[in-house]
């Protein structure tokens, strides 16, 4: 009897011990309005770096600059170097991955760039600047709330949804009716030095990422993880996958997240993926079960990277 075809397989040959990508970044103060991101990624293959100056709140790349750290021309092509600053004046906002696509070409390594630009993207944007205290100016809002913790992390709840509006209703934490949990539950949020950085200041943000995708002991699968640390989060997502896409033992974990006592809610839908079958609509069940107004978008964003490791044919 003939084996069933797989339902995705490995992108990338295999290595010994499994697939392992990591990405680090740092997050400087520069000028008034500005952020300089500098961030690695790298695998067995290559390692490759960028560097962008981003204008606040717009979070426009004003600079963009790419150093290979070693790799060979066939795997990173010399060329994408010359052609990365192109990526000035792109907004990370909706068509971005778009303009990014049609900078690059299908040199080798494009691939490889996006995915940097994309955790780029990422990662500058959990960083803004404003006046240290900014967030007393929604006092109004928690006047009937006694002071305390859960105060405090309501007024910069409230400064996150105003300075940034996409983030309305883009997650659990955000959604409108978790004002109502400030008032419910003991909260606490990040360091607020991580909002009020002193001109200047080196290192204002940092995070580290770490993929692992390693076939499973019985040969019938794979198992992937993957590991996001950075200033205000520590959170870990793990699951098997099938050969016929179907996915098991989904676990997360928080270990450290911006806003707790609220947070914790969307880590507990991570187990949902069990027994979901997979196929290359992947990021709509994704979406549906980990993302969204119930979900956590870390918790997408790191289940979908594994998956997108996965060529899944039609």
């Amino acid at each position: 009897m003939s084996k069933p075809v797989p339902a995705c397989e490995p992108s990338l040959p295999m290595p010994e011990g499994g697939y392992i990508r990591t990405f680090e970044a740092v997050i400087d103060d520069h000028g008034s309005s500005g952020l300089r991101v500098r961030g690695v990624l790298s695998d067995h293959r290559c390692s490759f770096e960028h560097v962008w100056v981003l204008q606040t709140p717009e979070y426009e790349v004003l600079e963009a600059s790419s150093r290979h750290l070693h790799g060979e021309p066939a795997i990173l092509a010399p060329e994408l170097i010359p052609r990365y600053p192109h990526l000035q004046g792109v907004r990370i906002s909706a068509g971005f991955t778009r303009t990014i696509r049609e900078a690059l070409g299908d040199l080798p390594g494009h691939r490889d760039y996006l995915t940097l630009a994309i955790e780029m993207a990422r990662v500058g944007q959990q960083v803004y600047k404003l006046p240290r205290d900014h967030h007393e100016r929604f006092e109004p809002l928690v006047r009937h709330m006694p002071p305390g913790s859960s105060r405090l992390a309501r007024m910069i709840w409230e400064q996150d949804r105003d300075y940034m509006p996409l983030l309305c209703d883009s997650c659990y934490v955000y959604r409108d009716e978790t004002a109502a949990l400030f008032d419910e539950r003991d909260v606490v949020c990040f360091d607020l030095n991580v909002l009020y950085p002193e001109p200047g200041q080196k290192r204002r943000f940092w995070r580290k990422k770490r993929m692992h995708i390693a076939p499973l002991a019985d040969g019938a699968g794979f198992h992937c993880r993957n590991d996001m640390e950075d200033t205000v989060h520590e959170i870990r997502v793990a699951f098997d996958l099938a050969v016929d896409g179907t996915v098991h033992a989904a676990q997360s974990e928080g270990i450290r997240l911006p806003y707790h006592g609220i947070c914790e809610d969307a880590q507990l839908r991570m187990p949902g993926l069990q027994g979901q079958q997979l196929s290359r609509d992947f990021i709509r069940c994704i979406a549906d079960q980990v993302g969204g107004t119930s979900g956590c978008a870390h918790l997408f964003d790191l289940s979908v990277d594994c998956l997108r490791f996965f060529d899944w044919p039609d």
